[in-house]
């Protein structure tokens, strides 16, 4: 939740953005709206098992596959994951955007004209189908996990979970941890239904010895960290998180215009919280809201593990 300040502020900046955009060609088409930074993240993590020192995760998330979003975006995310060598594929929720008006399709902001035209029915099946299928197209050493986001819950959830779970190459965790080993050693990844719109429920309390196992959370809200991080009994030693798109526009001096997150820490990169654990919120691939972003680039992520 938002305050009613930053509700009117994030307006009144909004409507300057959208006369900014409007303005400019680039911001509508598949100009810098479309670019990406790979952030590529070295992650100290204590009592590491030697197994996974040097293990790599590529984290891909608020994809937004839409009018918006062309497929094309999401084929340059993950080329360029896989030039990275990443032994894992992580994604963080938000696979999903449904237009309710047609503002932007009457003024040609339209970048995918797949489903331009068609109505919600149709069209999230499609968008999902369209995903999920683009993305079992690829293989990593480890797999692909992914979470829930909150447009994934808005848009006919169950057909969601029904189409990731059809493809035998996507996992879908939903307060589900699963374990990459190494022999005796072990990465937990333990992935959080979404905070705002799901059930999520907190990883196991078991004992992760140092040198034999570590946890990853992967949550599309970081607000689900700030309750978390509360409770030592809950190990992890990374979190990864979405959601807040960086802010997706941030201007001088008033910084993130709506981020969507209640811990202003968790807005964008990373953050060491209590017992030097760490949380990473990456500023995602698509863009909502309004179709173009402005000093916050989109961003494709590689984590990778180094014993500290």
């Amino acid at each position: 939740m938002i305050s009613r300040r930053q509700f009117l502020r994030s307006a009144l900046v909004g409507s300057a953005a959208v006369g900014l955009g409007l303005g400019f060609r680039d911001l509508q088409a598949d100009g810098h709206t479309g670019d990406f930074i790979l952030e590529k993240i070295t992650v100290p993590i204590a009592g590491l098992p030697s197994a996974f020192n040097g293990y790599s995760i590529g984290f891909l998330t608020d994809i937004h596959l839409s009018t918006w979003v062309p497929q094309i975006w999401i084929e340059h995310a993950i080329e360029a994951l896989k030039n990275q060598a990443v032994d894992l594929l992580v994604l963080g929720g938000d696979y999903i955007l449904v237009q309710e008006l047609s503002l932007w399709n009457d003024w040609g902001i339209v970048r995918n004209t797949e489903f331009a035209k068609m109505p919600k029915r149709e069209a999230i099946p499609k968008i999902y189908s369209s995903f999920a299928g683009l993305i079992a197209q690829h293989k990593f050493p480890d797999g692909i996990l992914g979470v829930v986001g909150n447009h994934d819950h808005w848009n006919m959830y169950p057909l969601f979970e029904r189409i990731m779970r059809s493809h035998p190459t996507l996992q879908l965790l939903v307060n589900k941890e699963v374990s990459i080993r190494r022999k005796e050693q072990e990465l937990c990844i333990f992935g959080v239904d979404d905070y705002l719109t799901g059930l999520p429920t907190a990883p196991p309390t078991r004992e992760l010895p140092n040198g034999k196992a570590k946890r990853i959370i992967v949550s599309h809200n970081p607000d689900y960290l700030s309750a978390l991080i509360h409770h030592p009994q809950h190990e992890f030693s990374l979190a990864l998180c979405g959601h807040t798109h960086g802010g997706q526009i941030v201007l001088p001096v008033l910084g993130p215009v709506a981020a969507q997150v209640v811990d202003r820490r968790f807005v964008a990169g990373m953050q060491q919280v209590l017992d030097n654990r760490l949380v990473y919120t990456s500023r995602g691939l698509g863009v909502v809201g309004l179709p173009f972003r402005i000093n916050c680039p989109a961003e494709v992520t590689v984590c990778r593990l180094e014993a500290a």
